[in-house]
């Protein structure tokens, strides 16, 4: 596996207009303690086609409650660990996006900063919400989904639809000249999670390397 430490960048990484790029610490200016960070969004969490509300709210220094209530009145809270303040001095949030083949969007939020950014991934299942599980996790655990995007290496998620199946293709690549090289992992939507269904290493163009690049192939809306 391609599994790095990226301490040669010099710099973490920060969120800037939805993208991920070089930063130093110096830059980032953390909040207070005695802040709360809280972010209020409708989006179509259900999948019934109206829009729910979700609010996020810190409850203690590295603690974030997750509430739904949706358009039918159905309500769901679930918990977040985060340190994402203290490492990049920004909110967990990071928006919501359609990612696997259940009715809905899923919220995304992010749980830590250093070389790239870990975040999990809520959706909504039987009247409640869980974490979905990440695809093979080239980089993280099951539940930790991963994103770096800089100069020297990028690791992200590209989705698909193919045949009426959902598609999501993990990277892990690495500048070698003109070219990308590396390795990606292929998995589908199946029975409620996503299925391992091949790996092959690749040697891309640049042209074809911007295809893949942190969340490709969806829109992530509600922005913070």
């Amino acid at each position: 596996m391609l599994i790095v430490r990226l301490a040669a960048l010099g710099g973490a990484l920060a969120v800037a207009g939805g993208m991920l790029v070089p930063s130093t610490h110096a830059a980032i200016a953390a909040p207070s303690a005695t802040q709360v960070a809280t972010r209020s969004v409708s989006v179509d969490v259900d999948g019934d086609g109206a829009a729910d509300a979700v609010t996020i709210e810190q409850s203690a220094p590295q603690t974030f409650v997750v509430n739904v209530v949706t358009a039918a009145s159905e309500s769901a809270v679930t918990t977040v660990t985060s340190s994402i303040i203290d490492d990049w001095g920004v909110e967990p949030w990071y928006g919501a996006a359609k990612l696997d083949h259940v009715k809905g969007k899923e919220l995304l939020l992010l749980t830590s900063g250093g070389d790239g950014v870990t975040f999990r991934v809520l959706t909504w299942r039987n009247h409640a919400l869980v974490f979905e599980r990440a695809p093979s996790s080239l980089a993280k655990g099951t539940l930790g989904w991963y994103l770096v995007d800089v100069e020297a290496a990028r690791f992200g998620y590209r989705f698909s639809t193919v045949d009426g199946k959902r598609h999501v293709r993990e990277f892990e690549l690495f500048p070698h000249g003109s070219h990308w090289k590396g390795t990606i992992v292929t998995s589908v939507w199946k029975a409620g999670a996503w299925k391992k269904v091949g790996t092959k290493t690749v040697n891309l163009t640049a042209k074809q390397a911007e295809r893949y690049r942190r969340l490709a192939g969806v829109t992530i809306t509600h922005r913070p």
